[in-house]
């Protein structure tokens, strides 16, 4: 019976057949999914919601393109027998953790992620990169034509931070960090002058209308990490995929207890919630007001984000891990964490160096922001099975 789950290779007779006729429709099938799942989620983080799309129709979409992909792997895609019950087990796992916290962020895109297998990902990227660039533009377009409005934020230093028709001007800025690093991938982290020139231009404009300062920081690191990129690279490999976990684990591990033992009269840990913008201080009600469960459970909140009213009762979870953690449960949780460590280690044995610096900083930025699992944001988990090839270092690929 083992050798027969290990060994056995399940696809559709029907779908192969297709397949030989049209050998692109898998491909182009999975493009309109994604093309109908990243349209929905990016008009989700826009004020085009309640007032020109109906707020129950991008969770409709989202439902019909997990539908669509999973046709795509069904019909079109081989696993063996012993992957189809683990891929199973593992969607009914983040099925239900998803509808206990009444979010299904993670499960749409963990079918998004196994739909992928391959289809080349820089493709992906590219198809990525203009339309959520186009989206945004648009956004842009119809809030200056006042079809939707473009809200207005004071932190109350007098410094006005302007959302450009998004829910809230750090998810701007946090678009443009995404956008910024998506590009640099696309072009393996080989920038010219004239690129580095936008890129620090969108850091700039980014800062000076959303006046985030942790997007900000983010930005210049990755425009560092981009210019030494060679450095980079020689770091990575010194420090090896062990090394690279512990960072990670011990960054995200940090936050938590930081998170769980927050004490506002301790000046060293006020000193870091300031600079956070209160993240400890509201991720530690969350821990005070509910336990950690196993399976996930609905946490209510209240945000500034959409809000054209004065918010009295502000409580918003931002850091990704705490989130999931929170509200998905501990077991998601483990999940999570287990397959970024994964997803580390093949990028790391398998020389997709651009690849593990991207994951890198998402994991970094994933400490202070929600976008982890949102696609229209970060699109770097769908790596995970799609083809890779155009990735792989050689000594060659950085000589200049």
């Amino acid at each position: 019976m083992d050798n027969i789950l290990k060994n056995k290779i399940y696809s559709s007779t029907l779908g192969m057949k297709i397949k030989e006729k049209v050998p692109r429709l898998p491909e182009w099938t999975y493009f309109f999914a994604l093309f109908m799942y990243l349209l929905s989620q990016f008009a989700q983080g826009t004020l085009a919601i309640k007032r020109l799309i109906p707020m129950f129709l991008p969770y409709w979409i989202q439902m019909f393109v997990a539908l669509i992909i999973v046709l795509k792997i069904i019909m079109f895609d081989e696993y063996y027998l012993k992957d189809w019950f683990i891929l199973l087990f593992l969607g009914i796992v983040l099925w239900q953790s998803g509808m206990n916290a009444g979010e299904l962020n993670l499960f749409y895109y963990y079918i998004a992620i196994i739909g992928a297998k391959n289809i080349d990902f820089k493709k992906i990227l590219r198809f990525f990169l203009v339309m959520i660039s186009s989206l945004l533009i648009l956004t842009f377009i119809i809030t200056k034509l006042r079809i939707i409005p473009g809200l207005v934020f004071n932190r109350g230093d007098g410094a006005l931070r302007y959302a450009l028709g998004t829910v809230y001007p750090s998810d701007l800025s946090a678009r443009c960090f995404y956008l910024m690093i998506t590009y640099a991938l696309l072009r393996d982290y080989k920038l010219k002058l004239p690129e580095y020139i936008g890129l620090i231009s969108i850091t700039i404009w980014a800062y000076v209308v959303t006046d985030t300062k942790v997007d900000l920081i983010l930005m210049v690191f990755f425009l560092l990490i981009a210019v030494f990129y060679k450095q980079t690279i020689t770091l990575l490999e010194k420090i090896t995929s062990i090394g690279i976990a512990i960072i990670l684990g011990s960054a995200v591990s940090f936050m938590i207890l930081m998170t769980y033992f927050y004490n506002p009269s301790n000046h060293f840990m006020k000193l870091i919630d300031h600079a956070l913008s209160g993240r400890f201080y509201f991720s530690h009600i969350a821990f005070e007001k509910y336990n950690v469960t196993f399976l996930g459970q609905y946490i209510p909140q209240n945000g500034f984000g959409g809000n054209t009213k004065r918010v009295f009762d502000y409580f918003y979870i931002d850091c990704s891990y705490i989130r999931i953690l929170m509200m998905l449960g501990a077991f998601v949780f483990l999940l999570v964490v287990g397959y970024l460590l994964y997803l580390s280690h093949m990028f790391i044995s398998k020389k997709y160096y651009s690849l593990e610096i991207t994951l890198i900083l998402i994991a970094i930025s994933s400490l202070i922001d929600q976008h982890m699992w949102e696609i229209s944001y970060n699109i770097i988990f769908l790596a995970t099975f799609a083809t890779l090839n155009s990735f792989k270092h050689s000594s060659k690929s950085l000589s200049i």
